[in-house]
Parts: structure tokens; sequence; C-alpha cells
């Protein structure tokens, strides 16, 4: 499994599954049956939105590593010029 949650974490998003059946599709479900569609979608969908985050992070690192080097370069001193 992609994501570990601690129990709190769980009964939450538990809940909240349970609540968008109940608003969504005007059926209750249990909370077992919630624990298994959290569990089948953070397995089957839950690594393309990680992927996603990494490719987010490593695009900002990109940006970031950019500007870092012009500031480096910034510093260079310029030598005596005559």
């Amino acid at each position: 499994m992609l994501v570990k949650w601690n129990a709190d974490e769980r009964r939450r998003i538990i809940g909240e599954i349970q609540y968008f059946y109940q608003r969504e599709r005007d059926e209750e479900i249990g909370e077992l049956a919630a624990g298994v569609i959290l569990d089948f979608f953070a397995e089957q969908i839950g690594p393309h939105y990680y992927n996603a985050g990494v490719k987010d992070a490593v695009k900002q690192a990109e940006v970031h590593a950019i500007r870092l080097e012009e500031d480096l370069y910034a510093l260079l001193r310029q030598g005596n010029k005559r």
C-alpha cells in the first residue's frame, strides 16, 4: 500500500466515503465497505496521484535550481578592468 494512515485519519476518510455515498447515491454503506473502497482507490489510483505530485515537485525543484544558479553567478566578482 502506498499510503499508511493512522487510525484517526483512516476513520475520518472512511466517514467521508460514507457521507459521499449517502449524499450522492442516497445509499448507506458500512465502515467495512467504505474501508474496502478506500483501500481499492488507494492501491489503484493512489500511485497516479503520487507520481503526478513527484513530477510537480521535480518541476518546482528545477525552477528553484535555475534561480539558485543565477543568484550564485550574480555573486561572482569582476576582475580588475583597466
